[in-house]
């Protein structure tokens, strides 16, 4: 269901009179323009006349990739051969009119093509430049190729989700493609503040997203972990509680919901049980007390649960 929104004419089309050029392919650049797209920006996506890989990929709806369609959605669309003279002079032309350019090739590709930051910038003084690459522009890994299921790996968090999985020795499949989704997003709010500052200096600059620092960002614990010893509780912290019918997730975040939650399942007087009164001996009695919860919730259908629950 829409709601109506009296301020939409405000709130929407933030970034109505900007143009993009989308040079990127697969997921992460294609997500950040598509964000760019979505806030009312003009995206024009520059393609070969082969067509970007996605438009190929799974799942497939009368022949046309629906995963291709949800990143680019909201684009324009142009052919060009950047190897040719035509095709880079064609780039140069809209980069000149251009406020956005997005590109996630290897790091040296733009270079060899001629159309890298430094010399756009001698187009265009204003043109924000967002290379989105596996392991950042410089350095030793730079050149490497990259997609979301080396990064998780490269990254360390396929290892630091592993850890929250008791009993467990194999890293997860992946399917569902988190550096991506994330690196996207960073890039889309590095542009957003290098428009913002550019109303200040008058110019464009380089942005430098990598999907490594990315995915480190998301390993909150574990880079504290890193720097001295962290011990874990007996029971990691969040995670599926089990019922009569499947599964709830119970996330105490607070006092109030910890003590809300003791009522619910019938044991109030752990409020104030040494073992449980403070944040501190609750985690190093973690195992206890959810198994508290669960001797309650397996009794209960899920539908049950979440109702029980829904005052905590």
């Amino acid at each position: 269901m829409q709601l109506a929104d009296k301020h939409e004419g405000t709130t929407t089309k933030a970034f109505a009179g900007l143009r993009v050029l989308d040079f990127s392919t697969t997921i992460a650049g294609p997500h950040c323009a598509r964000m760019l797209a979505d806030m009312g920006a003009e995206v024009i996506k520059i393609e070969t006349d082969g067509g970007e890989t996605m438009r190929t990929r799974p799942p497939l709806r009368k022949g046309c990739s629906t995963a291709f369609g949800q990143l680019n959605v909201g684009k324009k669309s142009v052919v060009l051969d950047l190897k040719s003279e035509d095709g880079k002079e064609a780039v140069r032309r809209l980069a000149a009119t251009s406020d956005i350019l997005v590109e996630n090739f290897r790091p040296g590709v733009m270079h060899r093509l001629r159309l890298d930051y430094d010399r756009l910038r001698t187009v265009n003084p204003r043109l924000i430049y967002c290379s989105i690459s596996g392991y950042g522009q410089t350095g030793p890994s730079a050149e490497l190729p990259a997609y979301a299921p080396v990064i998780h790996a490269a990254s360390g968090y396929d290892m630091a989700h592993l850890a929250y999985q008791p009993g467990r020795n194999r890293p997860d499949y992946c399917g569902i493609y988190h550096a991506d989704v994330v690196t996207g997003t960073y890039g889309f709010g590095a542009i957003a503040s290098a428009l913002y500052q550019r109303t200040v200096t008058g110019l464009g600059q380089h942005i430098d997203v990598s999907m490594l620092e990315s995915m480190l960002s998301l390993t909150l614990t574990e880079l504290q972990s890193a720097q001295f010893a962290v011990k874990p509780p007996p029971r990691p912290m969040f995670g599926p509680t089990e019922t009569a019918s499947g599964y709830v997730m119970i996330t105490v975040a607070s006092e109030k919901t910890f003590q809300g939650l003791m009522g619910v399942i019938g044991h109030p007087e752990w409020i104030s049980d040494p073992r449980f009164a403070t944040y501190a001996a609750r985690r190093e009695n973690w195992a206890e007390v959810m198994d508290g919860v669960e001797a309650w919730s397996r009794e209960l259908t899920t539908d049950a649960c979440l109702a029980a629950l829904a005052g905590c």
